[in-house]
């Protein structure tokens, strides 16, 4: 009686089958109902398509022993080489799925390092986002445990949501040779560490972290590679906790950065400890009196500097902007202060920019004396219809918008 039954169970499936390939439905979408229809434990995905293929082709005996078949081939038996040359083709995260399978792919997968472009992670105490490149990952709270969507599936779990959370993550961090170009991490308020997950070193880039305890923080910035870590920004620190920030100077990973974005407030006694850094940025403690001048002279001295940007809040008005214009113009050739689209316009800035840039410092110097400037409708006639003929129709438009003599010039050759 039960191998009656069996029968019949082992008939229906087949049955099941080899409905899906008279609607002509494609082997993916088929398993797919199938294991809908009859739940995804009832035939192996192989099973599946032998009897997928046998129907197709017309072959309908449901009784054929497969005994004297030889045995199928799996992905084990496929040359070493082959094998290396797919998983080199195979990005980071689909490379983890591989070296899950068995120890002999989690070999062959971990002969290569897995390199990410970026990590982010954004964590608070009842949801988790995991970015891995372009996939993402999340896993949120829910009232009897969790539910954890990745790109590929959805899975709701009776587990608590803190141990999934932590699941997922040591699962991350265990791969070995991890690298990544950009490391992002906010821990929200509330949010418990993540260090107990983190492997003893992993090669970063790139760092920005956040959090509202710093203690959390460090641990994580401890275990960047030194010198593989080129550029670290912090969000975290308290703008007046010198101590945290004394602590972070301290850190390796500093002292070999070579860009670093800090959210602190710094003491000018502070800016030699850049020294080493090719760009930094930071803000200068509004709540002391500032020596730009000094600052000029001390940053040339930083042998491998490029580029920096020092803000400085200005909320109790205590200071004129000349001040700092006096001091940094001698050291900017090129640039200025941004003060908005309409602050100055460009004749304007263009007199004062080059009586600077020869040295003219003078800044109440008057213009009424000086010749007045010529302008475009000072051009002879001819040059200005010789500039209007290769201008194509859209530029013309803009021209003729000027005013309207210029309008006339633009009018006089066909605009379309």
């Amino acid at each position: 009686m039960e191998e009656s039954s069996a029968v019949t169970n082992d008939h229906h499936l087949k049955n099941c089958i080899l409905n899906e390939v008279l609607k002509k439905i494609p082997i993916f979408d088929s398993y797919r109902n199938f294991c809908e229809a009859v739940g995804q434990d009832a035939m192996d995905y192989p099973d599946f398509e032998f009897w997928y293929y046998r129907f197709y082709h017309g072959q309908m005996n449901f009784d054929y022993d497969r005994n004297m078949d030889p045995v199928p081939k799996t992905i084990m038996d496929m040359p070493i080489r082959l094998m290396q040359k797919i998983t080199e083709h195979l990005d980071p995260v689909e490379r983890t799925y591989l070296r899950s399978m068995n120890e002999s792919l989690k070999e062959v997968a971990d002969s290569y390092p897995i390199i990410f472009e970026n990590i982010l992670i954004r964590a608070s105490d009842d949801y988790m986002r995991l970015e891995l490149n372009d996939k993402m990952f999340r896993c949120s709270k829910e009232t009897n445990g969790c539910i954890l969507i990745t790109p590929f599936k959805e899975v709701k779990s009776q587990e608590n949501f803190m141990e999934k959370r932590l699941k997922t993550l040591t699962s991350l961090f265990k791969l070995p040779n991890i690298q990544v170009n950009h490391f992002s991490l906010t821990l929200f308020n509330g949010s418990p560490t993540i260090t107990e997950v983190l492997p003893g070193s992993f090669h970063a880039k790139s760092a920005e972290l956040y959090a509202f305890d710093m203690d959390h923080i460090f641990p994580i910035l401890s275990a960047m590679s030194p010198g593989v870590l080129e550029s670290i920004h912090l969000k975290s620190i308290p703008m007046d906790d010198s101590d945290q920030m004394l602590r972070f100077f301290e850190t390796e990973q500093f002292k070999q950065a070579k860009h670093v974005d800090l959210k602190w407030y710094y003491k000018v006694d502070d800016l030699m400890r850049f020294s080493h850094l090719k760009s930094f940025k930071c803000e200068v403690d509004f709540f002391e009196a500032v020596d730009f001048q000094r600052i000029r002279d001390i940053i040339p001295t930083f042998k491998q500097f490029e580029s920096c940007e020092l803000k400085r809040a200005n909320n109790r008005r205590d200071f004129d902007i000349r001040t700092i214009a006096l001091a940094l113009v001698p050291m900017i050739p090129f640039g200025f202060l941004e003060v908005g689209q309409d602050a100055m316009k460009y004749p304007d800035f263009e007199f004062w920019y080059y009586r600077f840039y020869h040295g003219e410092m003078d800044l109440d110097y008057d213009r009424s004396l000086d010749p007045e400037a010529k302008t475009i409708m000072d051009m002879p006639i001819r040059l200005m219809h010789k500039i209007v003929e290769n201008l194509d129709p859209v530029e013309r438009a803009y021209l003729r918008s000027m005013n309207k003599a210029i309008k006339e010039v633009a009018d006089f050759f066909t605009t379309f």
